[in-house]
């Protein structure tokens, strides 16, 4: 049933410069500009961790987005990300839309039947996948004409990476030879950011299109409600390809936070997502009781507690056991908040 129409009603006119949209460039180029030194910490695909600056993302960003435009990427160009929590997903999520492409979020728990249709529902024509993930990207490929260049996320160089896709390119190649300058454009906030589609419902996957708009009032809602500021932490905990990771790598931009990117991790190995949590001094955090429950099962394991008494995290999908709840809040002092499910 389509929504009941309304009546606007037009006021007195403000001189508020109610014209400026609100776009997720803004608020990338805000906090470089202004918070250039700020740190993101990033795992590699060896297990290892560096960091880099704001400064230094907003660079890569703009040179990232130069080469997606450089592959035909523009308004509306629907461009699909497959990958971790890494650096280069990261930066994407501004790249892409900054552009006035829409990030679309390839979900790699999907079937291939499934990421096949989520490719071709969405008209995605440029995919970046990350090296691990190859053989997904493989699999689903044939049934993709639509797919015009496949952009592989790597530290190796290009001749090192054996893969049937075809129109394959290497992304540190384009950002190394892109130009570090852009115009970008003054993109309409009620143009779509980004896709994500749905992995539990019936039949196939339904899209999502979040606007600029949204996700900068999401940004600002979510910030308020949980109380960020500038001397958080945050880690993003929950993959960067669900339900744009709930809004925080948005939300933490927006307040400029301190920011750590686990990459690739494991239920099964959960030390180093612990271990960097405690050694970063993360204050805020996104997860879900499956990997909370492990993270405090290793936390007992420790000789000396940690005092996280700041960390806020963020529990979604299945409802938080009291015994986990309680088991951080005494254990460490840290505070579960059952965010949605």
């Amino acid at each position: 049933m389509p929504a009941p129409s309304r009546t606007v009603v037009t006021g007195y006119p403000s001189t508020m410069g109610d014209d400026v949209q609100l776009n997720t460039t803004t608020l990338i180029r805000h906090a470089a500009r202004t918070y250039g030194d700020r740190e993101i910490v990033h795992r590699r695909p060896d297990g290892g961790w560096d960091r880099y600056t704001y400064a230094d993302a907003y660079d890569r960003i703009v040179r990232g987005a130069n080469a997606l435009a450089g592959l035909g990427a523009g308004p509306a160009t629907r461009v699909g990300i497959l990958d971790w929590n890494s650096r280069r997903h990261f930066e994407l999520y501004w790249a892409i839309p900054g552009l006035g492409s829409v990030m679309v979020q390839l979900n790699l728990r999907l079937g291939p039947e499934d990421l096949s249709f989520v490719v071709s529902d969405s008209g995605t024509s440029i995919v970046c996948v990350d090296e691990t993930l190859l053989p997904v990207a493989e699999a689903v490929a044939p049934n993709l004409l639509g797919v015009t260049a496949w952009v592989v996320l790597t530290d190796k160089p290009l001749d090192e990476i054996s893969t049937t896709l075809p129109n394959v390119h290497h992304y540190e190649d384009l950002v190394a030879a892109a130009e570090p300058r852009i115009d970008w454009p003054e993109i309409d906030e009620r143009s779509a950011y980004g896709a994500c589609y749905t992995t539990g419902t019936t039949g196939r996957p339904k899209g999502v299109y979040y606007s600029h708009r949204a996700i900068c009032l999401h940004s600002f809602s979510l910030a308020t409600n949980i109380g960020m500021t500038l001397d958080d932490c945050t880690m993003l905990i929950t993959p960067m390809f669900h339900g744009q990771a709930w809004g925080l790598p948005q939300a933490a931009i927006l307040t400029a936070n301190k920011i750590v990117l686990p990459g690739r991790y494991t239920a099964d190995d959960i030390k180093p997502l612990t271990d960097a949590l405690i050694a970063e001094d993360v204050t805020i955090t996104n997860g879900a009781p499956a990997i909370f429950g492990p993270m405090l099962s290793y936390i007992r394991s420790l000789e000396d507690k940690p005092d996280l008494g700041r960390l806020r995290m963020m529990s979604g999908a299945t409802e938080p056991p009291l015994s986990l709840m309680k088991g951080f809040a005494e254990l460490t002092g840290a505070e579960i908040v059952h965010a949605y499910g």
